[in-house]
């Protein structure tokens, strides 16, 4: 129950028939037929999937069920795997793994008035020091190029830092053998507000005087007059971005939310017609052409 069940899913229409059938009281039982049935299809929708009320919640709401173990087991999804990017480079130190990490405690998008918990990070907050915790490493398709003279453009707001950090951890172990990289490097960050919400700032900030990173660009959407995103910032960089991307071969990395990853191509399709002088379909084909060609890498969540 604890690493394989996820007790906290929705529960799905053939639960709800299932818990229905062990309920002691009459009308918990009609109760969770009805929301399982044709004619509760909306109220269903609202109560448990806008709700993300899952198999513990109804079992606490409802304290006549008493459903077997191994039924209940059978009818309850298995609990995915969540997927962080790692923020250390083990050049720096091999030893040990960062990551960064968003708690997940916020309103449901269609039920305000529920708190939605994330199931990992909630217990990541929440593990003490020491304590040992289930966890493998996935091969990453984020790598610096081989060749130190090749640009490299980065997007990561908010947690989308993450690979970056470890880009910059790298960048240093590299100059500190001479083998550091001569091409230009830009890093796009965005958050909220810029107290409270700028992640490493101090190790930014260490990266731009040591010249480890050329441009840092930062978007803080609540901070002005106007919401600036990322791709706003990429948008006013055009004739930059599309020097170092269509002009000289650099890469693209783009890590965070599937939203802004979207916007941020879009913005570069739009470099391309505006810069590159391309049409929309060539700009289309430019775009993908990097991805073929690993010069367009991206790691999005929803």
């Amino acid at each position: 129950l604890r690493r394989v069940a996820d007790l906290r899913a929705a529960a799905s229409k053939p639960l709800l028939r299932f818990l229905a059938a062990h309920a002691a009281d009459p009308a918990e039982a009609a109760r969770l037929r009805h929301l399982s049935s044709r004619a509760g299809k909306e109220e269903y929708a609202a109560h448990v999937v806008a709700a993300g009320r899952g198999a513990a919640e109804l079992l606490q709401e409802m304290p006549s069920l008493s459903p077997p173990l191994g039924g209940l087991l059978e009818l309850l999804p298995r609990l995915a795997p969540r997927y962080y990017t790692i923020s250390s480079s083990p050049s720096l130190d091999r030893t040990t793994l960062h990551l960064t990490v968003k708690v997940l405690r916020e309103p449901f998008r269609d039920a305000p008035h529920r708190t939605k918990l994330g199931v990992c990070s909630t217990q990541l907050e929440a593990a003490a020091a020491g304590r040992s915790v289930v966890a493998f490493v996935r091969r990453s398709s984020f790598r610096l190029p081989c060749d130190g003279a090749t640009p490299v453009v980065m997007v990561g707001p908010g947690t989308g830092i993450a690979p970056f950090r470890a880009f910059l951890q790298e960048m240093r172990v590299a100059a500190a053998e001479g083998r550091g990289r001569t091409g230009p490097t830009r890093l796009y960050f965005g958050c909220r507000h810029a107290r409270g919400d700028y992640l490493y700032e101090d190790e930014l900030a260490a990266a731009l005087e040591g010249k480890l990173l050329g441009t840092l660009r930062c978007a803080f959407s609540r901070d002005g007059a106007r919401k600036v995103y990322v791709q706003d910032l990429l948008r006013e960089d055009g004739r930059e971005v599309w020097s170092l991307l269509g002009c000289r071969g650099g890469h693209l990395y783009i890590c965070g939310g599937t939203a802004m990853g979207r916007e941020v191509v879009l913005a570069l399709q739009r470099t391309a017609v505006e810069h590159g002088k391309l049409s929309e379909a060539e700009a289309a084909a430019f775009v993908s052409r990097m991805e073929g060609e690993g010069r367009l890498v991206k790691e999005l969540w929803s």
